[in-house]
């Protein structure tokens, strides 16, 4: 495949190409013949053409020409090449499954159609060293929520999205200790949202944090965090808006505890699994397969029990979809199913550091290789590529006062009326706001309110790049 640079290289050689996504619109049955060639391509057709292209391609194809990078990278349409691609299924999202290892502080992803499709061919891991030292929390929408520490204290959130690299800042400070939390979208408000319970100073609180251009951390109705059983990292079911733990209960047994991002409410349902004859399950633990929230146990330590909700939050639709058998050869009795490829590969990791791949039709196993191999223990996410951002460049002034700047940003290019505050600041020290202005031209703007004289200290930001 193309690199790249190889785009850049070829249009330098190349004639100026008659393809322009500018042109005026004219229908494809009345400009082309067999015999009179096709002088362009209408942008209809070019943006649906483009859509039923992987996100790791479009990320590529932005370096073909400006028209090209302006539409790929608009929001609007990486929501609707996620919206295709989830349609598609995964030949176009390209399924791909992300750990990290908190004991050996391992950090990666591989292909998912790869190793699915080439069992007996070790896949390759891509390792981010750079990541290393980062939790995944969970996985939507192509992105990745990671918890990090900054001073060995301080735990801070960031999301990130492996396919483009793109980064938010670090956000929402998390105070010395994190237990149970999660990562979800909200679908009505079109938000992303952490929760997690804060330990400080011996205080505990549950707080949630927005990912978006107004964020807001606030405090919201508690957890029961003593009671959350397995793993404190909440499920996210897509579609739902729900993030869900399984929390024991003192009468009940086991509970599913769900809580709702768009109401920030919490709710509570049953698990389906009751045996009469008061036999012991072990590990129980939720995921999701189908998008649709699942739940996995082991019985007696001799099977893996695998339930689908079919209906979220409707008890009376829990429906079992397998009866796995140990295998000596996965004696820790531990498996985290994660996906299901086709109508009956089971996708699975279980310890130590094993992949498992189960057919669900005729009950036969097979353990593919990776390379290298990974201590990937059981803090695996599957993620779909795409091309979303929580947070885009817009321009933006610096206005300078007696007592604090404000920051303003253009939520729309060359709309006056949809400048909008994001923050006032303080002024300490004496210290004076520098003009950072990021216009499409690359030009410097002077803000145009600012009273002080700071010409003379200007800054830009740049991104590297191989033009």
């Amino acid at each position: 495949m193309e690199q790249p640079h190889d785009y850049y290289e070829r249009e330098r050689k190349m004639k100026p190409s008659r393809v322009t996504i500018n042109a005026p619109k004219r229908s494809l049955s009345s400009t082309v013949t067999q015999s009179q060639p096709l002088l362009f391509f209408p942008d209809e057709l070019i943006r649906e053409i483009l859509l039923r292209l992987p996100a790791r391609s479009l990320v590529r194809l932005q370096r073909v020409c400006s028209s090209w990078k302006t539409l790929i990278s608009s929001s609007q349409f990486a929501k609707d090449h996620l919206q295709h691609s989830t349609a598609a299924g995964p030949s176009l999202s390209g399924p791909r499954v992300a750990y990290h290892h908190s004991c050996s502080y391992g950090f990666g992803d591989f292909s998912l159609r790869s190793l699915v499709e080439n069992p007996s061919k070790p896949t390759e891991v891509v390792l981010f060293e750079e990541r290393r030292n980062h939790r995944v929390i969970g996985s939507c929408n192509g992105l990745l929520c990671l918890l990090f520490h900054v001073d060995g204290i301080n735990i801070f959130v960031r999301l990130w999205n492996p396919c483009t690299g793109l980064l938010t800042p670090p956000s929402v400070g998390c105070g010395d200790f994190l237990s149970v939390c999660g990562f979800g979208y909200d679908h009505v408000n079109d938000n992303y949202k952490f929760v997690g319970i804060v330990n400080h100073m011996g205080e505990y609180n549950t707080r949630i944090y927005t990912f978006c251009r107004n964020p807001s951390n606030r405090a919201i109705q508690e957890i029961p965090f003593n009671s959350i059983m397995g793993d404190d990292k909440g499920v996210f079911v897509p579609g739902t808006a729900t993030l869900s733990w399984i929390r024991s209960h003192a009468i009940l047994g086991c509970l599913v505890f769900s809580l709702d991002l768009v109401k920030e409410t919490f709710s509570e349902f049953s698990l389906p699994f009751s045996d009469p004859h008061g036999k012991i399950f072990f590990f129980p633990r939720l995921c999701v397969l189908r998008n649709c929230l699942s739940y996995c146990f082991n019985h007696e330590k001799t099977h893996w029990f695998v339930w689908i909700m079919m209906e979220y939050g409707v008890p009376e639709s829990w429906t079992k979809l397998a009866i796995i058998p140990c295998l000596p050869r996965l004696s820790d009795y531990h498996l985290r199913p994660l996906y299901i490829w086709g109508n009956n590969i089971l996708v699975a990791v279980a310890t130590p550091s094993r992949i498992v791949l189960y057919n669900l039709d005729n009950g036969s196993f097979e353990f593919p290789l990776l390379k290298p191999t990974p201590s990937i223990g059981l803090s695996v996410f599957i993620y779909h590529e795409s091309l979303l951002c929580v947070l885009r460049n817009y321009l933006a002034f610096c206005c300078e006062h007696r007592t604090h700047c404000s920051v303003w940003l253009m939520k729309e290019h060359g709309v006056s009326e949809s400048w909008t505050k994001l923050a006032m600041i303080p002024h300490y020290l004496g210290i004076h706001f520098p003009v950072i202005d990021s216009h499409r031209d690359d030009m410097m703007k002077v803000a145009p309110l600012s009273k002080l004289s700071i010409a003379a200290k200007r800054f830009h930001i740049y991104h590297e790049s191989l033009v």
